[in-house]
């Protein structure tokens, strides 16, 4: 847990754009009710690893691409699947018609929809998250939108953690 005092707020994040300094440094507050913190969104203890650091030391793109390596390889080793990668993995992993993670039933039409739209979420962070901050040399992010995305992301990894494996993959 980080020391009171050193968490960074989203509530208050400086908008350094209308300033002109590019991102802004985290801001440093007491704990208080209604203010959301990188420990309160971030409780996987593996994606709390491999983001934390980077995350409280201002780099926030790269510790929300760490966290995108991170589901995807939670997922590779889940699915049991070294061949594939990024979107394709999770689409093959998390398929409606022949998944090999399950994520509920999947027998009535609100489950399969369920299945499918998490895929779809899986791959879409692959492609439109993950990709733009691995592959741009200068990929900035603000600590608000990081700390969204390392929420969501969070979410996601929790899902792939409780989703089941089907015996037959």
């Amino acid at each position: 847990m980080a020391a009171r005092g050193h968490r960074i707020a989203v509530a208050i994040a400086l908008d350094a754009r209308e300033l002109g300094l590019g991102i802004s440094p985290p801001v440093l507050v007491d704990d208080g009710p209604g203010e959301l913190t990188y420990d309160q969104v971030v409780d996987d203890d593996e994606l709390r690893y491999s983001t934390r650091k980077l995350f409280l030391d201002g780099h926030y793109a790269q510790s929300v691409e760490e966290a995108c390596k991170c589901i995807n390889n939670v997922v590779k080793q889940l699915a049991n699947d070294a061949e594939r990668d990024g979107a394709k993995l999770m689409r093959r992993t998390f398929s409606p018609n022949n998944p090999v993670l399950k994520l509920n039933r999947l027998v009535t039409r609100s489950e399969k929809d369920q299945q499918q739209g998490y895929m779809d979420m899986f791959a879409g962070i692959m492609t439109g998250v993950r990709n733009p901050r691995a592959h741009e040399h200068a990929y900035l992010d603000d600590p608000a939108t990081a700390l969204e995305l390392l929420g969501f992301l969070n979410h996601l990894v929790r899902m792939a953690r409780t989703a089941a494996p089907l015996c037959n993959t």
